[in-house]
């Protein structure tokens, strides 16, 4: 899927110069966004995992 993404963004840069190659560059700039999602769907969950601390405001109070 990586490869489909830089291959399709390749392609649209290399067809914009090219006389009606617009119509082409947005089909590929088409692809290239939607393997660009499959890319990042694709990655592993790598956020901090939050601790839920307790929720008492009068613990200070209590030396608890």
């Amino acid at each position: 899927m990586k490869y489909l993404a830089v291959a399709a963004l390749f392609l649209t840069v290399v067809t914009i110069p090219v006389v009606g190659g617009v119509l082409f560059a947005f089909l590929f700039f088409g692809v290239f966004l939607l393997a660009l999602v499959g890319v990042l769907a694709g990655l592993e969950d790598r956020t901090v995992r939050q601790h839920n601390p307790s929720m008492n405001p009068t613990r200070w109070r209590d030396g608890s």
